[in-house]
């Protein structure tokens, strides 16, 4: 299979006029867009809360009514450097979301790609470049077997495949391995998840690694992505980011003896 090449110079100015010509259009709005991407209002629009959003967590990403300690990192022991979020999972973006997991519209993983790649840019020191060095590995979160079977594909990997093209980092699905028969994690409380995923993840072989990126769709408690990054740190990674297409809001949570949180689409499930 050879590798595509890029438009000749003579046709340079077709990339610009493909899109409207083929009929490409935004997935919220269904206004003209460019292919695989949302179009610029609504990528405006996605963006705004988690760029404009007044406190939110410097360390997991969660946008919070006042200032103070995070309630998700302040009782449990953080293994991650640094979440980055694509954006906040609130209405219209959660649609997106239950589109791309649950209708399998695999082609919002290239928006939601490109989406991350500008959350990871403004999160970045200079601006230009991830704050992990080139070629560090992107580890996508597993799907539980039942999650498989039913939606065939894994949502984290389909968007981490899209993110390492973007960024040319390479992509690791097999690195991290999902111990079965774990209750859903959609069906539990705050405390209930963190036990369900105590040991949930594990890698079948040491490594060494500086530095790691977890990636996963919807993160809502970090129980999911502190315990798969507690599993890299113990196969010999030093460092450990993770990045996110959607980050549930503080408002949509219940208390510790809840019976579950009201986000149904988080990972595990």
């Amino acid at each position: 299979m050879t590798a595509a090449r890029p438009f000749s110079p003579r046709f340079s100015h077709l990339r610009a006029r493909l899109p409207a010509a083929i009929g490409a259009a935004c997935a919220l709005c269904n206004g003209p867009a460019p292919i695989g991407q949302l179009c610029s209002g609504c990528t405006r629009d996605l963006r705004h809360s988690m760029r404009h959003h007044p406190w939110r967590c410097a360390r997991c990403a969660l946008a919070l009514p006042a200032p103070g300690p995070c309630p998700d990192c302040a009782d449990q022991r953080p293994s991650l450097e640094k979440v980055i979020a694509a954006f906040d999972y609130i209405y219209p973006a959660d649609s997106l979301i239950l589109r791309y997991k649950n209708a399998r519209q695999f082609q919002l993983a290239a928006a939601f790609a490109a989406l991350a790649v500008d959350a990871i840019q403004l999160a970045s020191p200079g601006g230009d470049c991830p704050p992990w060095p080139a070629l560090t590995p992107l580890i996508p979160i597993p799907g539980s077997h039942r999650s498989l079977r039913r939606r065939g594909f894994n949502p984290a990997g389909e968007f981490a495949s899209r993110l390492g093209r973007l960024l040319n980092m390479p992509v690791l699905h097999s690195l991290l391995y999902r111990e079965p028969d774990h209750l859903k994690q959609s069906t539990l409380n705050r405390r209930q998840r963190r036990a369900n995923t105590a040991h949930l993840y594990y890698c079948a072989r040491n490594i060494r690694m500086p530095y790691a990126v977890l990636v996963d769709d919807v993160l809502t408690t970090g129980s999911t992505l502190n315990t798969a990054a507690r599993a890299l740190i113990a196969a010999g990674a030093q460092r450990v980011f993770a990045v996110v297409i959607a980050r549930t809001p503080y408002v949509a949570r219940d208390e510790p003896e809840g019976s579950g949180l009201p986000d149904t689409l988080s990972s595990p499930d």
